[in-house]
C-alpha cells in the first residue's frame, strides 16, 4: 500500500511516471496491491519508492528503490540507502536492474518489493541484481 497516496503531488508523480515508462505504471500498481507499507519521493527523477515496513530488530527501514528511464525502452532500477549524516547527499547502494525490455514479469516486481521491505537482506536478492551496475542514481 502506499501510505501517502492522497496527497496531490504523490498522485501527480505516479501519474507522470506511469505515463513516461509503463514499467513504472506497473509497478506503482504492484504497490498500490502489496500489503507492505511504502511511501513516494515526489521530488527528482524518476519513481523513488521508500519502504516503511520496521525491520526485524525495530530499527526504521531506509532502504529505497529508484525506476529511471533515461530514454525509451532502457529502464535502470536501483536499490539504495541515503546517508543519515545531516545535509549529505551521499547514497549507498546496493546494486541495481538495467532492463532492456517494455515490461517485466509481476514475480520479479514481488522480489524487488522483498527485497526493499527486508532492508536489503542478503538471503531476498532479486536473480538478476548487479552489484556492480556502471550508472549514477539520478537525483
Amino acid at each position: 500500500m502506499i501510505q501517502d497516496r492522497t496527497d496531490p503531488a504523490v498522485t501527480a508523480k505516479l501519474t507522470g511516471e506511469a505515463e513516461a515508462n509503463p514499467i513504472a505504471g506497473v509497478v506503482a500498481a504492484a504497490l498500490e496491491a502489496c500489503a507492505e507499507p511504502f511511501e513516494i519521493e515526489t521530488t527528482g527523477a524518476g519513481l523513488e519508492i521508500v519502504a516503511r515496513t520496521p525491520l526485524p530488530n525495530g530499527l526504521t527501514n531506509r532502504a529505497r528503490m529508484k525506476v529511471f528511464s533515461p530514454k525509451p525502452g532502457h529502464t535502470l532500477v536501483f536499490f539504495f540507502k541515503k546517508s543519515l549524516v545531516p545535509y549529505s547527499r551521499d547514497r549507498y547502494s546496493y546494486g541495481g536492474l538495467d532492463l532492456r525490455t517494455p515490461s517485466v514479469e509481476t514475480q520479479e516486481i514481488a522480489a524487488w518489493l522483498g527485497f526493499l521491505t527486508s532492508g536489503f537482506h542478503p538471503d531476498k536478492r532479486p536473480e538478476n541484481l548487479r552489484r556492480a551496475f556502471p550508472y549514477e542514481i539520478p537525483e
